[in-house]
């Protein structure tokens, strides 16, 4: 009998997470009056500055992209600079960015590499401007995004960070089933700030007031750390999808694990410093929003492992077919992994492969954070950009 409840627990979390907390957000922001996080075209001297900064490593193949998409934007260059903080690059990262540190742009060197955490602590305290805006090096900026970004955190003083949306792109003829399942995050995304507010940042472009922005633990995701921060301070996390980003989505599942263990890793580090906000009687949607859209998420692995131990211990018919499917469903996503290695693709796995590596990378995670392992700092995973 404990292994049928364990089954249909664990299943009915991932049917909620996956299937049924989006709809009902869906649902009740129907009812709820729709808030205006733009003001409208703003004078500009009435613009406020911006200091965007953008770690870096070893992004020869992306940084003059990014430079240029920087130096493209509609915001008024007096008012804004970019801060390229190389993390001890080993290719032409570096050269790349002094050709335009006559172009209001500057370059920073970190040393030893120390990852982007450590990049934004080496730099904040010199920063004065208004705002501080943070990106990826492989995130190409849209001309309006950070006009987009300034004209929703100006709207209301409670608002204390801004996030835009990463928009990801097929480059080859695969892909490794991130793009289908970052159009549901984002969504998500979007749902979760019309209910209450965003519980995590894009970390490729979000704008966040100076006073908040502070030293951060370097053992934890930064867009995920700073939002945390800001909504335990009493402030609001929106989500604004007209200032966007793009970015190549990986073909390969493979690619993003390493990736993702450390993000995990790290986000549960982020959540145990504000703990505070799980208490539903100090944050009760704020704590709804992080269990349903994060905790359940994280602890998929668990779940994963439970309804195949409990199918492996119950005889009837109904529990054994559903063995086998879930043994079905992993053997095709593992298949597929070791397919992409090779450059070859199982059709229609993409998906399922991607779900296999996150559950695994989901449980790497875990052990990392609870045994306090070091999970190192980034590398780049995408390929270049055509």
């Amino acid at each position: 009998m404990i292994y049928v409840v364990l089954f249909w627990v664990s299943f009915s979390l991932i049917v909620y997470h996956l299937f049924l907390y989006a709809p009902f957000l869906l649902l009740i922001n129907l009812f709820k009056k729709r808030n205006s996080y733009s003001i409208g075209k703003i004078e500009t001297a009435n613009l406020p500055t911006i200091t965007v900064l953008c770690p870096a490593f070893n992004e020869e193949a992306d940084i003059e992209d990014k430079i240029k998409s920087f130096l493209d934007l509609d915001y008024p260059a007096g008012k804004i600079e970019m801060i390229v903080i190389s993390d001890d690059s080993t290719d032409g990262t570096n050269d790349i960015v002094k050709c335009y540190t006559d172009r209001n742009v500057s370059l920073i060197i970190q040393k030893p590499r120390g990852g982007k955490q450590r990049a934004h602590n080496l730099v904040q305290p010199n920063i004065t401007s208004d705002f501080i805006l943070s990106t990826d090096a492989n995130s190409i900026f849209q001309p309006d995004a950070v006009t987009k970004l300034v004209e929703a955190i100006v709207s209301n003083p409670n608002i204390g960070i801004v996030s835009g949306e990463l928009k990801l792109i097929k480059a080859g003829n695969a892909d490794s089933g991130e793009g289908l399942y970052w159009k549901y995050e984002t969504f998500l995304k979007k749902m979760d700030s019309a209910f209450c507010s965003l519980i995590g940042s894009n970390g490729s472009i979000y704008l966040i007031r100076r006073e908040l922005f502070g030293q951060i633990h370097p053992k934890c995701v930064d867009d995920f750390e700073r939002t945390l921060i800001v909504l335990s301070k009493g402030y609001k996390a929106v989500y604004v999808p007209e200032a966007i980003v793009k970015e190549e989505v990986t073909e390969h599942a493979h690619e993003e694990i390493k990736r993702k263990v450390r993000i995990i890793t790290r986000e549960w580090v982020a959540l145990k410093n504000n703990a505070v906000l799980l208490n539903p009687f100090k944050f009760c949607r704020i704590s709804f929003i992080l269990i349903s859209h994060k905790l359940i998420r994280w602890l998929f692995f668990l779940f994963m492992l439970i309804m195949l131990i409990s199918c492996a211990m119950i005889s009837a018919p109904f529990y054994q077919w559903m063995l086998k499917l879930q043994i079905l469903f992993y053997l095709i996503g593992i298949l597929e992994l070791i397919a992409q290695k090779t450059g070859k693709h199982i059709p229609a796995a993409g998906l399922i492969a991607y779900f296999t590596a996150m559950g695994w990378a989901s449980l790497i995670g875990f052990i990392k954070f609870v045994f306090s392992i070091n999970t190192g700092v980034w590398n780049p995973v995408r390929n270049k950009r055509t």
